[in-house]
């Protein structure tokens, strides 16, 4: 039997799911492939006999979810944070070939930061801003051109090739620590701020859509402190001389 995955490597994360039995399923996911640590967005009523009777073998993992109110809650202490969904779109990078986003990812929690999975809603799936918010977005293939995985199986299919890498890791030598989604969103709105001091106008002044793509630009690899350190002072330095010119 392997190990159960430290608690502090990987949280599994559902936005507003509807279904309690699909909530129970998830629990029972959770108990088979060694993770513990999971957060509901804003679920509802979900404690119910349906969820309980889902979860057989695994109601430990039902009591001890998380429930909070926002996206934010749940992702603010993680360093990659990877969402699922079959959308296709503009600036929607999804990655097909899931397991090489996995790959990255269990390497980064081997080294002991922390991994948010977000998976969305059994209707509609994850918000734009909700993608928005992901570093990583992940497609799971399957034999249908439009794929809708119940929510139960998605968890199970991700989780599993993480357990597989994660389960019985080799030694890691000791890396850098990685900013956090807190850290993204701080890094992002300070560069905002630094380049409206030289008034620097977005194309059609589309602001929000800058924003998503200077976001999407500092994902493009996992970013450790202090180069998210150097950035700061970059924006610092330009806010400081573009004062001294006014």
């Amino acid at each position: 039997m392997v190990s159960e995955i430290p608690a502090d490597r990987v949280r599994i994360v559902l936005v507003e799911p509807a279904a309690p039995g699909n909530i129970g399923s998830v629990a029972r996911v959770m108990k088979n492939t060694g993770f513990r640590d999971w957060a509901l967005v804003n679920p509802g009523l979900w404690r119910t006999p349906e969820a309980e009777w889902m979860a057989h073998g695994a109601i430990d993992r039902l009591d001890g979810v998380s429930e909070v109110a926002d996206l934010d809650a749940a992702i603010s202490d993680c360093h990659l944070v990877i969402g699922a969904s079959h959308r296709d779109g503009r600036f929607r990078d999804v990655e097909t070939d899931y397991r090489t986003v996995l790959a990255e990812a269990a390497a980064i929690a081997a080294t002991g930061h922390r991994i948010a999975l977000l998976f969305g809603r059994e209707k509609d799936g994850l918000s734009r801003d909700e993608l928005l918010r992901c570093q990583r977005l992940i497609r799971i293939p399957s034999a249908v051109p439009y794929p809708s995985f119940n929510l139960s199986h998605a968890v199970l299919l991700v989780t599993y090739e993480l357990f597989r890498r994660l389960g019985d890791p080799p030694r890691q030598p000791e890396a850098a620590p990685l900013i956090t989604a807190v850290g993204l969103d701080r890094l992002v709105q300070h560069a905002l701020e630094a380049m409206a001091t030289v008034g620097f106008t977005p194309f059609n002044s589309d602001v929000r859509n800058f924003a998503r793509v200077l976001r999407r630009f500092l994902s493009r690899a996992p970013l450790e402190r202090r180069d998210a350190a150097v950035l700061h002072r970059i924006c610092g330095q330009i806010q400081k001389f573009a004062k001294r010119r006014g």
